[in-house]
């Protein structure tokens, strides 16, 4: 018998409702390979790009995403993906998540299918807009006797999961579902043999043992699979077929993942006002500065990238930012070409566990080439971590 611990974290990820399974009887198989998953989970020839870990999308994946996405060719096909299993597996956890207002599409509800795959394995698919018929088969209606219900809210959108427990053994290539209208495929993987590390684990306690879904099927599905990593203009990857990373931080230094100094647990998630030092999962040779509610609406909620330099105080790549009682300063791509910067971030670090951001926009007139004179104190948010 599987015989499972639930942990249960709230506001992170498809719907909030984490429930990733810690097995404990070991009657559940050991991983004995690296490459366990040998169908694709999806139909290939009806997505458009995979998208690697660490996504940036604020404030609800203002820290880099703990999933990947698959997304469709919506214009081929516009009545999405099917979804198969990828392995041998258990499935044993389904959701469904209710939307209000409605996603894109006036889409109210989609379903999240959670499943085991080894003693160390434990996975999801999100946003699956509806299950096969194989599993509506096997479960009752959602909210009935003894489903989990959570609810919470995001940037305005008010969440509702229904969640039920099941143990349903699938093999490789049944088909689960259908995605890929009106968005992606979500698709996470925890291994608990890998650890990340974080400054403060407080907040991406949920991230923990992330790994890149597509690091574990076999050579020849991945060959395949790393064609499809591209940004959203359909640019591959850089470098080429990377998978993506979400631990970007270095104590000490600015580079990592912020709360706002006045953030209280309980209250709001540390990501809707959080603060990422990092970079691109697109572009790995790109800084990125990913700004969650930080109070200021012409600037907060984005998405700032650059081209790391090592000396100076310009764009310094954030591993060399340090207490030094320095303000560094970032024409980030987003602000204009050379020359004619009309807007530019500024950073200090007051100490090992505390960053201030000061946002300039200065209107239709061009910054100098160096505007640290513009740093203002008050002006500034500070992040702790």
């Amino acid at each position: 018998m599987l015989v499972i611990i639930i942990v249960i974290i709230a506001g992170g990820g498809v719907g909030g409702f984490l429930a990733w399974y810690y097995l404990t009887n070991q009657n559940v198989p050991a991983c004995t390979t690296l490459t366990p998953f040998s169908a694709y989970p999806v139909n290939m020839t009806k997505i458009q790009s995979i998208t690697p870990l660490g996504n940036l999308n604020p404030p609800a994946h203002t820290y880099p995403t703990d999933h990947m996405y698959f997304y469709p060719n919506a214009t081929a096909y516009p009545n999405g993906f099917e979804v198969f299993a990828p392995g041998n597996m258990t499935i044993t956890l389904l959701s469904r998540v209710n939307y209000n207002p409605p996603q894109t599409l006036n889409i109210t509800d989609d379903y999240s299918i959670d499943f085991v795959v080894c003693r160390e394995l434990t996975a999801r698919f999100g946003h699956v807009i509806n299950l096969s018929a194989q599993l509506w088969n096997k479960i009752g209606t959602f909210g009935s006797s003894g489903d989990k219900v959570q609810t919470w809210e995001v940037a305005g959108r008010h969440y509702t999961s229904y969640a039920k427990s099941v143990s349903i053994p699938v093999t490789p290539g049944m088909l689960l579902g259908i995605a890929g209208i009106g968005g992606a495929m979500d698709f996470w993987l925890k291994d608990t043999r890998v650890t990340l590390s974080w400054v403060n684990h407080d907040w991406p306690s949920e991230f923990q043992n992330t790994v890149a879904a597509l690091d574990y099927f076999t050579p020849a599905l991945k060959a395949k699979m790393v064609t499809y990593l591209r940004d959203y203009l359909g640019n591959p990857v850089v470098p080429a077929n990377y998978t993506g990373k979400i631990d970007w931080d270095v104590a000490g230094t600015v580079r990592g993942i912020w709360v706002r100094g006045d953030y209280t647990p309980g209250q709001i998630r540390a990501e809707d006002i959080g603060l990422s030092l990092v970079y691109s999962n697109y572009n790995a040779s790109k800084g990125a500065i990913s700004i969650g509610i930080a109070g200021n609406s012409t600037w907060d909620q984005n998405v700032y990238t650059f081209t790391p330099l090592h000396t100076g105080f310009a764009n310094r790549a954030f591993a060399d930012v340090t207490p030094d009682g320095n303000i560094y300063y970032y024409f980030c791509e987003q602000f204009g070409t050379p020359g004619s910067y009309t807007k530019v971030i500024l950073l200090k670090m007051d100490d090992a566990s505390h960053v201030r951001l000061q946002f300039v926009n200065n209107g239709l007139t061009p910054l100098p080439a160096d505007p640290r004179s513009f740093w203002s104190q008050s002006a500034s948010v500070v992040y702790d971590r």
